[in-house]
């Protein structure tokens, strides 16, 4: 764990800003963060192929140097088990120590990897269209296919279902089966995706189309949060609380539940993941140098 500067946070910006808790650096540039929903580790990954957990307190648990450039990572909110995307084609399944059990090589690019809360399935998305669920002995439970390739996949802690979206022109809700719950057209690129563990909310960030909001049960539009910027990533707690997106032009914010604007800050950096704690009141961020932070909302 490093203090590093933070200055940033009260120097730019307006509004009750966050304050930093703790950050830490990998040793390449990230390649993607989780935080475990119910324990608060943080599950970290570099292009060089390492994978750090991180205990609340931003302290090193457990690392692990792969020889495949891992380039995303899924993370059970009980933090007993996780995967990740390595080499494109390949993904792997590992335990809380970071020791991967098995291996599965894929017909297709894998695009995006999800583990259900209590780390007993894992769900991935194909560049052909073809998206699976396979239990944690690898055995596959489904298959199924979408009218377009899925860049976000999300397990849903109150029923056995997923929630899934396109790059562009494509929303919807599966059943563990494979069985659609509903599906819903998008007319906007999504750069960033994030439901709540009820289901209840789903948000997109839409790039010049602000942050979106639907219904996660019916898929019904509820309206857009604009932003002063250009929405890339977006993320939200257990329940709806509060949101907090972040800009390609580099700002940092937060809205409460109607839109209504908290406070932003100006990042020195790149940001490349961003995840909301269940109860919304820190933030993990992942900036693309490698740097970790946790922050802590205000009031």
């Amino acid at each position: 764990m490093n203090g590093g500067s933070a200055d940033w946070l009260w120097t730019t910006g307006r509004g009750d800003r966050p304050t930093l808790r703790w950050s830490f650096t990998v040793d390449a540039p990230l390649a993607d963060v989780r935080l475990a929903r119910e324990t608060g580790e943080v599950l970290a990954a570099d292009v060089s192929g390492g994978l750090y957990l991180l205990d609340r307190n931003g302290q090193v648990r457990a690392l692990t140097r792969t020889k495949h450039a891992v380039k995303r990572l899924a993370w059970a909110d009980t933090g007993s088990a996780g995967a990740a995307v390595l080499s494109g084609d390949v993904v792997g399944w590992f335990d809380r120590r970071l020791q991967f059990q098995w291996t599965r090589e894929l017909p297709d690019e894998v695009l995006s990897v999800a583990v259900d809360s209590y780390g007993t399935h894992l769900a991935l998305s194909q560049a052909d269209g073809v998206n699976q669920v396979f239990s944690q002995a690898n055995k596959k439970v489904c298959r199924f296919e979408s009218v377009r390739p899925v860049r976000y996949l999300q397990f849903l802690t109150q029923s056995a279902e997923l929630v899934v979206a396109s790059e562009y022109g494509f929303l919807g809700r599966y059943q563990l089966s494979g069985m659609p719950v509903w599906t819903s057209k998008l007319w906007s690129t999504v750069g960033d995706f994030a439901a709540s563990g009820d289901g209840r909310s789903i948000f997109l960030a839409g790039f010049a189309h602000g942050i979106q909001a639907f219904d996660g049960q019916t898929g019904n539009t509820r309206g857009t949060f604009i932003c002063d910027g250009t929405a890339g990533l977006v993320t939200c707690g257990y329940v709806k609380r509060g949101i907090v997106g972040y800009t390609l032009e580099g700002t940092l914010f937060c809205v409460d539940d109607e839109g209504n604007p908290q406070w932003n800050v100006t990042t020195p950096e790149e940001l490349q993941r961003i995840v909301l704690s269940p109860l919304g009141d820190y933030i993990i961020c992942g900036f693309a140098s490698g740097r970790i932070m946790r922050l802590d909302m205000p009031g």
